[in-house]
């Protein structure tokens, strides 16, 4: 009797073991029924596009189903967020974008097909990607007070790069322009990496970048970084100083990515996305690679994620009307 019941006892720890390695190869259960989307605001090769690809790989791990990536640049990410706002409500289809087409559009478009604050739902702030001032070699300015002096001296002719009208390059270098009073000549493109690739080759001189694109090719030499738009330098390239050091006091440009869902999406499948970026995001792999980029991961849960989307609207509401910029 005694030998059964210890038989038995073995028995028992070998089903439990097996059982525990079935449930943690398995997926967690999950909201998901089919395949998931997620929506970009730029093109492929961005910060965005990076942080997309990282969250879709560990969606598809921990939902059980694939996640397809849809870049769909242009209008600033309105016409991603046009997208986003027509689907379903159920949390398979999410929006990963800058603060444009989640909180700024509204502030610079008249006329729009979608409001952000009806429309989207906040899940989580992902990331915070300092921006970079960088220029052509081939300008011979070596500071940030040697550009101005360059700008001042020919009014419009430098001319400058961003990553679309509205976008955080464009009204960072816009509130920049207007803190130093000088001239310069905007040339939108669609996303960071064909601006990059026009400033490397000369056709622009100098641009506001995330630090996530722009600083493999200042460490190339074929970028040079005259500051940054931080009150304190980065842990990346703490041999850049920041734009307050540079002689402009208390100027700050931080650009965000955040991860929307469609309004009405329940609250559980908001919370349960919102948990798994925050496990994404905390892999020492994953702080590893973007830390060494510059990128702060934050992992956001919903409620203060809608609080700083409501403080940064109006910080950039202040600087739009100062600038009068206006897109329509």
């Amino acid at each position: 009797m005694t030998k059964r019941v210890n038989t038995d006892w073995k028995a028992a720890v070998v089903v439990a073991m097996v059982m525990l390695v079935i449930s943690q190869a398995a997926p967690a259960q999950s909201f998901a029924t089919h395949p998931m989307r997620l929506l970009l605001t730029n093109p492929p090769g961005g910060t965005v596009d990076t942080l997309a690809r990282v969250l879709a790989d560990g969606f598809s791990h921990a939902f059980g189903q694939p996640v397809v990536i849809e870049n769909r640049p242009g209008a600033n990410g309105g016409l991603a967020a046009e997208a986003m706002a027509a689907t379903a409500p159920d949390g398979h289809t999410l929006l990963l974008g800058p603060p444009g087409p989640i909180a700024i559009n509204r502030l610079l478009y008249q006329k729009m097909s979608y409001d952000p604050r009806t429309a989207f739902a906040p899940v989580s702030l992902v990331a915070v990607a300092p921006l970079v001032l960088v220029v052509n070699p081939g300008l011979p300015a070596q500071s940030l007070r040697e550009l101005i002096d360059l700008a001042r001296a020919r009014p419009g002719a430098i001319s400058y790069a961003s990553q679309g009208g509205g976008s955080s390059g464009h009204l960072a270098m816009e509130m920049l322009a207007s803190a130093v009073r000088i001239e310069l000549t905007h040339v939108p493109y669609k996303g960071s990496a064909p601006a990059l690739t026009d400033l490397i080759a000369g056709h622009v001189q100098v641009m506001f970048d995330n630090t996530t694109s722009s600083l493999p090719h200042v460490r190339r030499g074929s970028l040079r970084a005259l500051a940054v738009a931080e009150r304190t330098r980065i842990k990346a390239a703490p041999e850049i100083p920041t734009i307050a050091e540079s002689g402009v006091a208390d100027f700050e440009a931080t650009p965000w990515f955040g991860l929307v869902a469609r309004t009405g999406t329940p609250q559980a499948v908001i919370d349960q996305i919102a948990a798994e970026v925050s496990r994404i995001l905390a892999r020492p792999d994953v702080e590893a690679r973007f830390t060494a980029l510059g990128v702060d991961l934050r992992g956001l849960p919903a409620a203060p994620f809608a609080a700083y989307i409501a403080s940064e609207t109006a910080k950039w509401e202040r600087i739009i009307k100062a600038a009068s910029i206006r897109l329509d």
